[in-house]
């Protein structure tokens, strides 16, 4: 079966004979354990149709990777989105069900929702707190009945790949054994499919297509294979080709001891910053996403726990979470966000619930967006309910004027009561 892309190249899309392979590899025995663990969990299901009349894009899955069937709803959903710009990357959420069949897993993608976020540009695209917050909303309202099972994004005339960002962005925010990502060139019409495959992320060979519309395939992109980098991707200023340097094949440059040392000097400084450049800079940029997603993924969890008793979301108590139980005589970690303009200092501190002394836990004397806020050793406090507060202060200890501070709940439960 066949399709005309934009270029008026034909798509191929082949009609498998037989029964999808088995994804059982998909759970081995070398893979994580939370891996076969998760997927052990999930409901055994028929499938939406038979394999036969499936239509196949690029090649079988390999060993060790699952089935990814997707709906030409989605496809087209996918789409009509990818080729609305193709200025910026943009991208949403791949939704629909993860089950097993037989001995298999399969992927199977009803829909696809766009996502507006402010956080993309010509080479690349994250998740927004407020994109990401759209999505759950979305999805509640027009298919409630769907999981968020993956993610799409496109590379307008970059060609299809996962960048380590991508990476960072799938390691955070999609770390289900079944949790999948679509990259789509929409200028170039390719596509590929990347996924976990004996816990690790890599390029899946292919994926099928459900021809639930018409029977003819409905999507324009040509599977390609590709790979998972290990770089962000940079965009690259042409080279002047009339720019060299010849050195005579003869010729014997003479240097002095000290040209000599200037040269080694110079050389060094060099090295130095290549690998600043190169190292550092790059890893700090894929922290700075890291930190980027697990905030904005953070929200969602937010919204349903600590957003009542933590408005302001430059002072926020990510865990632990309202009202939840622990040993006492445990250290308990603080984690959050203290980014508070003015703020000198800022004050965890803790008190029995219905005190009102409250007493110092630790000052955190730098602001950051996502760490250790501080520890607190609640071997001294007997079992019981307890608050948490975060407030930032000046440097009197003073807490700052029109600040609203955040405060969550927790309980202390006696060793032999045991937790939730």
């Amino acid at each position: 079966m066949t399709s005309v892309s934009r270029s008026d190249k034909p798509v191929e899309a082949q009609t498998p004979s037989t029964d999808p392979p088995p994804a059982d590899d998909a759970v081995k025995p070398e893979a994580p354990a939370a891996h076969r663990e998760a997927v052990a969990a999930l409901p055994f299901r028929q499938l939406p149709a038979p394999a036969d009349q499936w239509l196949l894009h690029g090649e079988m899955p390999a060993s060790g990777q699952p089935v990814v069937l997707m709906h030409q709803t989605a496809a087209l959903q996918i789409i009509a989105h990818s080729r609305s710009n193709t200025n910026y990357e943009l991208g949403g959420a791949l939704l629909g069900h993860a089950y097993r069949h037989k001995t298999g897993l399969i992927v199977e993608i009803k829909a696809a929702l766009p996502a507006v976020s402010a956080d993309h540009g010509p080479v690349h695209f994250t998740f927004s707190a407020d994109s990401w917050s759209k999505l759950h909303r979305d999805r509640s309202a027009h298919y409630s009945n769907l999981d968020i099972i993956g993610w799409f994004h496109t590379h307008p005339d970059l060609g299809v790949f996962y960048s380590s960002d991508d990476v960072v962005v799938h390691t955070a925010a999609f770390t289900l054994p079944w949790h999948v990502g679509l990259v789509v060139d929409p200028i170039r019409d390719e596509a590929a499919f990347f996924g976990w495959a004996n816990g690790k992320l890599s390029a899946l060979a292919g994926f099928y297509e459900l021809p639930e519309r018409q029977p003819q395939t409905q999507i324009p992109w040509r599977a390609v294979r590709t790979s998972v980098w290990d770089r962000p991707y940079e965009m690259q200023a042409p080279s002047d080709q009339d720019s060299h340097i010849v050195l005579a094949r003869n010729s014997r440059p003479r240097f002095s001891g000290r040209e000599i040392g200037l040269v080694a000097s110079a050389a060094a400084l060099l090295l130095s910053f290549f690998l600043i450049v190169g190292g550092v800079l790059p890893l700090q940029r894929r922290v700075n996403l890291l930190e980027t997603t697990v905030l904005n993924l953070s929200q969602v969890s937010l919204a349903e726990g600590n957003s009542l008793t933590c408005p302001d979301p430059r002072l926020r108590i990510l865990t632990p979470l309202d009202d939840q139980t622990y040993l006492a005589g445990a250290d308990l970690q603080i984690i959050g966000t203290a980014d508070y303009p003015g703020a000198r200092r800022y004050q965890i501190d803790v008190r029995p619930t219905g005190n009102n002394e409250w007493q110092l836990i630790d000052r955190l004397r730098k602001g950051t967006r996502l760490g250790l806020l501080a520890e607190w050793a609640t071997g001294q406090n007997p079992p019981g309910a307890y608050e948490i507060r975060l407030s930032p202060v000046d440097s009197n200890n003073i807490r700052l004027t029109g600040s609203s501070p955040c405060v969550v709940a927790v309980n202390l439960a006696a060793p032999n009561a045991g937790t939730p």
